[in-house]
């Protein structure tokens, strides 16, 4: 845990938006390294080829790599049991629930019934529906709605773009009056309790801690053989991923929802006015271009000298059933890790003074590796099937010495460590139906790097670069009732 908070100076020496894809000095570096390249495939061809797969084996000698290390430290980084405070304390503090919706008028009714049985006084608690002035089918059902008295309605103007969560919760975030403040999406189910037990790890974790994060986990695993893969993978996330980054004292990529922030960090840390969107209403806590803001506003914590906990508790979410809808959410995805790697790489020496060299560099070799690898993964995969099946001498000759045995090592332990996270999970978690499904997962990863190729396209493009694809929800709505036979499993498991 870091003792002491990093003072704040120019904004531009801490924390960097997303509105310009590469700042100069990388746009000239990355102009140079191409060129350098170019020519170094015209003059000596094959010698180029053998030092870009060296470097690209050295990525992934540290990739998996730090994946294997995060996956050990999960063991001892994971919450066991959570502690919580009574609900009838007297010193309970205010709670500010942010809820960006947009064309969700359907999730509703059972958002507000989720948030209502909270177990938390609800004199303490503000909730800010942040709802778009386009979304004229949301706003009419909460007006129709017999909203409780500590809901608000809080309009995101249409007119100043990007349009996307962020810009909603900036809104809110101007307006929020609790000491802690939480995002919940509308289609998310968090665990009763969930209130009590972040209050309960703000007071006894040091005051460097600004966030707490929750697992969240899908109740429509076994809709389609997409929903079985989102499952797998959040299990993966929320039970390896994070809990490792965090036990190791490195930076966990927060999720999209159920984060709590202590309020007044989030201002703290938020962006200049002039860094904005000209004319922007709101407390810039979240980068507006960057369609992964909640990933990138770990890194800012991290800048600022805050640290993230996790916490055993969880939100249900609805995954998507269908390819052409994961297609576009992979891309959000997979662009906001791009956007926040080249962000915090920008001014590295500034970043690595302020977070530590290996806080920064871990960050951001999962930021920008995870796209990568996927984006180099079907090269690899082409040129071992080539080989296999021609046996081409000029192949061979790529892959020199000690190459070749890295290479081969990495193809056959990286992908196994992978496969193996998920067969674990779906183990974990009781998920024995998905199990077979895993065996697709060769599958899969050709799908996820379709995705990343369709990335390096949205972000060449300006109008795209900062495009919001909204994922649509409430096709499993009647899943929800098994929320609680399924929560009592997630809690039953104590084992990462």
């Amino acid at each position: 845990m870091n003792t002491q908070k990093v003072q704040r100076k120019d904004p531009k020496d801490i924390r960097r938006t997303a509105s310009d894809l590469l700042s100069r000095g990388q746009a000239v570096g990355l102009t140079v390294l191409i060129l350098v390249v170019v020519a170094g495939l015209i003059a000596w061809p094959q010698q180029a080829l053998i030092v870009l797969i060296a470097l690209a084996l050295c990525f992934y000698l540290l990739f998996v790599g730090l994946k294997l290390l995060m996956h050990i430290a999960s063991h001892q980084g994971s919450a066991k049991t959570t502690a919580m405070v009574a609900v009838d304390d007297p010193n309970l503090p205010t709670y500010t629930l942010l809820v960006p919706l947009y064309k969700e008028a359907n999730m509703l009714p059972s958002l507000v019934a989720s948030i209502q049985q909270l177990q938390y006084p609800k004199q303490l608690l503000q909730v800010l529906l942040l709802l778009e002035e386009s979304d004229e089918e949301t706003r009419a059902e909460a007006i129709g709605m017999d909203l409780p008295d500590y809901f608000q309605t809080v309009l995101v103007p249409a007119g100043i773009k990007p349009r996307g969560k962020p810009k909603a919760l900036n809104m809110g975030l101007a307006q929020a009056t609790g000491t802690f403040t939480v995002i919940y999406d509308a289609e998310d189910r968090p665990d009763s309790d969930q209130l009590l037990k972040v209050v309960a790890a703000f007071r006894a974790a040091p005051e460097d801690v600004a966030c707490v994060q929750a697992r969240l986990f899908f109740w429509n695993e076994d809709t389609s053989i997409v929903t079985r893969f989102y499952w797998t993978e959040y299990v993966v996330h929320y039970e390896y991923v994070l809990p490792g980054l965090a036990w190791l004292g490195l930076v966990p990529p927060l999720g999209g929802t159920s984060n709590h922030f202590r309020t007044d960090v989030l201002r703290t840390i938020a962006f200049d006015a002039d860094q904005l969107p000209k004319g922007a209403e709101g407390i810039g806590g979240w980068d507006p271009w960057n369609v992964t803001e909640d990933a990138e506003l770990a890194g800012a914590l991290a800048t600022y000298g805050y640290d993230v906990v996790m916490i055993d508790s969880v939100t249900y979410e609805e995954a998507t059933a269908h390819l052409r809808i994961a297609d576009k959410q992979r891309r959000r995805w997979l662009k906001g890790y791009l956007q926040t790697g080249l962000a915090y790489t920008s001014y590295p020496l500034q970043h690595i003074r302020r977070m530590g060299f290996a806080r920064w560099f871990c960050y951001c070799l999962l930021t920008i590796g995870t796209p990568l690898s996927q984006i180099l993964n079907p090269i690899f995969w082409t040129l071992t099937i080539v080989y296999f099946i021609t046996r081409s001498t000029f192949i061979e000759s790529l892959f020199p010495g000690p190459m070749f045995v890295i290479g081969a090592l990495l193809m056959v332990v990286g992908n196994l460590l992978f496969f193996y996270q998920l067969i674990g999970a779906c183990l974990h978690r009781t998920g024995y139906g998905s199990v077979r499904y895993m065996f697709l997962t060769p599958l899969w990863w050709v799908f996820t790097s379709w995705s990343a190729y369709w990335v390096l396209w949205e972000l060449a493009r300006p109008s795209t670069r900062s495009e919001w694809h909204k994922t649509p929800h409430g096709h499993d709505l009647e899943k929800e009732g098994a929320l609680e036979t399924k929560s009592s499993m997630v809690q039953s498991s104590t084992n990462v």
